[in-house]
């Protein structure tokens, strides 16, 4: 076979299995546009040909590239490579640089998770930016056998069995899971196209890359196909992890019944008439309607729950993640949203650069640059500003936690953010919808009640960044002005 046509025969294969996915999975429709994640892999340089190959999409695809910082001159030879592989396909590109490792350390995280938080953050505020219908990720068939065995050595169930799914619950989509690294690579080979290989993705101090380089080849000489194997078999409990979600939604409707105190509650008869696979799922749907999400919640936590109609009290109660309490009242278990208690959340919230954000809990955050020296004893509540050069990106947001101390605007000593709430007579209820906002370890805003020193404006061409936050569904606290505090 000729170069030429053996190049025509594997394009055309690619991309005829690429358009099955995209339909069957309903991953996307033609005319969108997609936000590419770009990091000059061969997985994401292949993605983003193939997408620009699709016959009858018409796609508007934009590039997207967080540069880590983390490899000096490597990762910005990765960044001018995305920057020319872009121009080459026609493509605008979006390119943010993040000190990842400055930001996991003020953050009390592992580089790994550090690089994840940003790099979703980044993403998300590119597809707000262009109204993107979706995230195009280029995790393929290699990547999802690798999930798999990850889960296992920790300890999964089916759901975490089941892998990464085409499309994930922020909407991410991940069109080339069927498509091994092998066939990526031959792709990029037939058709002379070059990418950038990751040195770090060699260090086997990462849990992936050891299972990359030394588990999956030893656990080919017992199955040389032992990768579609792990795929294939992700595929299956996907499909059935689908069906039993459904009916444990539908025994859900069914039994449990909310109540205006942010409780669901569900006889204990009409729980125990149901096999205990389904109970459980039933439990976990209950955690995410009252919590939003189920991080931090194990499978221990979810036989506590089911363990409750077994216990010789009539009152019997438990604490669980997210501010979530279960009790047994008698006939009946009740689980219920504590507003004293649910307002940390698991992960915190990264902005990386000005956008928009909005928060599991509710409300959201304006960040934007700001041209002109803002009059700060005129902002409203709700608006704060900031110099840049004292206060860079990235921050966290995250909700109160027991301990949080801040600077109030005006002063030297820092002061209980508890006792801020207190002095200004905010509700209980409220308390955990407000954000506060962090650069580094530095509390600098309590959104709506409370600016840090850190707000102190000091030279006229300061470049400024104006923060407004914005959630109906708490109390209006006006702040005081920094000579009241």
């Amino acid at each position: 076979m000729s170069p030429v046509l053996q190049d025509v025969t594997i394009v055309a294969e690619l991309v005829s299995r690429v358009v099955r996915t995209i339909r069957e999975q309903q991953l996307f429709s033609p005319g969108d546009t997609l936000i590419v994640a770009l990091s000059g892999g061969a997985d994401s340089t292949a993605l983003l040909d193939l997408l620009g190959r699709l016959p009858g999409f018409g796609l508007r695809l934009v590039a997207a590239h967080l540069n880590h910082c983390l490899r000096g001159a490597e990762s910005d030879g990765d960044e001018q490579f995305c920057r020319r592989l872009a121009g080459d396909h026609g493509v605008p590109i979006e390119i943010l640089r993040v000190d990842v490792k400055q930001f996991a350390a003020s953050a009390g995280l592992n580089l790994e998770d550090a690089g994840r938080r940003a790099r979703i953050a980044f993403l998300e505020q590119m597809r707000e930016k262009y109204c993107a219908a979706a995230i195009v990720t280029a995790h393929h068939g290699d990547d999802q056998a690798e999930t798999v065995l990850m889960r296992l050595l920790r300890g999964s169930g089916m759901t975490g069995l089941s892998g990464m799914q085409y499309r994930n619950r922020r909407g991410h989509i991940r069109p080339l899971l069927d498509v091994t690294r092998a066939e990526i690579e031959r792709y990029l080979a037939e058709l002379g196209l070059a990418w950038r290989e990751d040195a770090s993705n060699r260090d086997l101090d990462f849990l992936r890359n050891r299972i990359r380089h030394q588990l999956l080849p030893l656990l080919e000489q017992y199955n040389p196909a032992i990768r579609h194997t792990l795929t294939a078999t992700a595929a299956l409990l996907s499909d059935e992890n689908a069906l039993l979600d459904s009916l444990a939604e539908q025994a859900f409707e069914a039994c449990w019944h909310s109540s205006a105190d942010n409780s669901l509650a569900c006889g204990i008869a009409e729980f125990r008439a149901h096999p205990p696979a389904l109970q459980r799922r039933m439990l976990r749907h209950v955690c995410l309607r009252l919590a939003g999400n189920i991080e931090g919640f194990t499978l221990a936590h979810i036989e506590s729950i089911r363990q409750l109609p077994d216990s010789l009290r009539p009152n019997a109660r438990i604490t669980l993640p997210q501010g979530i309490g279960a009790m047994r009242e008698y006939d009946r278990i009740v689980l219920r949203l504590n507003q004293r208690e649910a307002a940390v959340v698991a992960e915190d919230i990264i902005i990386p650069a000005p956008g928009s954000y909005r928060f599991p809990w509710g409300g959201s955050l304006e960040v934007e640059t700001c041209a002109t020296l803002v009059d700060f004893s005129q902002l409203p509540a709700d608006v704060a500003c900031f110099d840049m050069a004292r206060t860079p990106f990235p921050w966290r947001v995250r909700s109160f936690r027991a301990g949080d101390r801040i600077v109030p605007f005006g002063m030297t000593g820092r002061k209980k953010v508890k006792d801020v709430f207190i002095d200004r007579k905010i509700p209980l209820s409220d308390r955990g919808r407000i954000p506060l906002v962090f650069c580094g370890d530095e509390l600098i805003w309590i959104a709506g009640v409370c600016a840090s020193e850190s707000c102190r404006i000091a030279h006229a061409d300061a470049a400024l960044v104006k923060v407004e936050w914005h959630d109906e569904k708490c109390s209006d606290h006006r702040r005081r002005q920094p000579d009241e505090i």
